[in-house]
């Protein structure tokens, strides 16, 4: 084997793996758990945007005195008497929160293959 098929053939194993590890790491970032996520994020800073966030924490810590009850109607009544938007928004983060847990719940459930020792 002469100096030049050695240093082609490295020069294809490095284009090779270079090329698997795009598609890797391409599969890493655009997994369904990481859309997931990604939805999740985006909800969460848009409710940030839409909402003043600061004082509706400031109402609740209000309410939070009278009990679990009067903390229930206050969050039942705040999102029922919101901008429809404000409410897309917390469904959208709401089903990515459970869609999300039901992932992580069930990848910490199932067993991984082990090598052989």
């Amino acid at each position: 084997m002469s100096i030049n098929q050695t240093n082609m053939q490295s020069n294809i194993e490095t284009r090779v793996m270079a090329n698997v590890g795009v598609i890797y790491t391409a599969r890493k970032v655009f997994s369904t758990t990481m859309l997931k996520l990604y939805v999740l994020v985006a909800a969460v800073l848009a409710i940030w945007r839409l909402v003043w966030v600061t004082r509706v924490l400031q109402n609740f810590a209000l309410v939070e005195k009278n009990g679990l009850v009067s903390m229930g109607n206050y969050a039942v009544y705040a999102v029922l008497h919101t901008h429809p938007a404000v409410q897309i928004t917390l469904a959208v983060a709401a089903v990515a929160f459970v869609l999300l847990v039901v992932d992580i719940v069930r990848s910490a459930i199932t067993p991984r293959p082990r090598l052989a020792y």
